[in-house]
């Protein structure tokens, strides 16, 4: 029995390395946003009741309860199978399990068009990709909130230095 144990442990940490790679490869590993950059993120998006907030590459989605707590429908996309097992487990047991939806979808395939607010924390090598895609995609206003890099064709809209949680608001859409 140990050594069906250990195969399980193994197989179960082979699947976590194999979309590990897959995330990094495609946009960003996952390392989770500590606890006061989260809330700081929250806060410095200002959400509203009823607002759409998405979270790119949502990770175990810690952003998407703190988000759908201040009365946001909630969307994260997450290409890691067991981090999205691991956001489904929490959301079944959250009071708030009806504003949030998650997706094991890639973030460049996302439809964000109807985005409010878009969290992104992204290696620095995918924020140009992506800054044509919430420019085309996003209607113009949307806040895009970034955890530790900036875009570098976007304004800052405001900032906590302390955290490094960075804003920026979709201008004009791109043809």
């Amino acid at each position: 029995m140990p050594s069906v144990l250990f195969l399980i442990i193994q197989l179960l940490f082979v699947i976590y390395l194999f979309y590990y790679i897959i995330t990094f490869v495609s946009a960003a590993p996952f390392v989770p946003s500590s606890k006061e950059a989260s809330r700081a993120m929250i806060r410095m998006a200002q959400i509203q009741k009823g607002k759409n907030v998405y979270d790119l590459g949502s990770g175990d989605g810690r952003l998407l309860f703190l988000a759908a707590e201040k009365g946001a429908h909630t969307v994260g996309y997450e290409l890691n199978f067991i981090l999205i097992l691991v956001t489904l487990v929490k959301k079944f047991f959250s009071p708030y399990k009806q504003r949030i939806d998650i997706r094991w979808q890639s973030l460049w395939k996302a439809d964000i068009r109807d985005a409010d607010i878009v969290f992104v924390y992204l290696l620095p090598m995918s924020l140009d990709k992506l800054q044509k895609k919430l420019t085309t995609e996003c209607r113009p206003g949307t806040v895009i909130v970034s955890n530790s890099f900036i875009f570098k064709n976007w304004p800052i809209v405001r900032q906590d230095k302390t955290h490094h949680i960075f804003v920026f608001r979709v201008g004009k859409r791109v043809q």
